[in-house]
């Protein structure tokens, strides 16, 4: 072999071997940025969840629906969000309640739920007494 081929040689080497390293080092990262888009999108759903067990410990009342949605409004805004999440909040276009849409970043859809208070108790008309039988 003349030293011509063994240069060649090893040039090859070299080259298919950093390329193979390259190739490693961007699956690794591919992987690694797969990874926190998964972590974001477990958060989101949390926030989601957390904002369903708030909003259900709020205290059930008979009174007025705007003032329920106020309070809805406000609880969710006081609820805190990990990095990578953006909320945003609105009445709903009946105006009868509130949406909730979370932002992932890297996601092109939000999450979104609609909240409406007197679904959850938060208002309209005070429960008559017992319920069973005939009026």
């Amino acid at each position: 072999m003349s030293l011509l081929e063994l240069l060649i040689g090893s040039t090859v080497f070299a080259a298919s071997a950093g390329a193979s390293l390259q190739l490693w080092a961007l699956a690794g990262a591919a992987a690694v940025a797969e990874e926190r888009q998964q972590q974001r999108m477990e958060q989101a759903e949390a926030a989601l969840l957390r904002a369903e067990t708030a909003l259900r410990q709020l205290v059930p009342g008979g009174g007025d629906c705007a003032t329920a949605t106020t309070q809805v409004l406000q609880r969710l805004a006081a609820d805190p969000l990990a990095p990578g999440l953006a909320r945003q909040l609105e009445p709903s276009p009946s105006g009868d309640g509130v949406v909730l849409r979370l932002a992932v970043e890297g996601e092109a859809t939000p999450r979104q739920r609609l909240y409406v208070p007197a679904v959850l108790g938060l208002c309209g008309p005070a429960p008559q007494g017992g319920g069973h039988g005939n009026p």
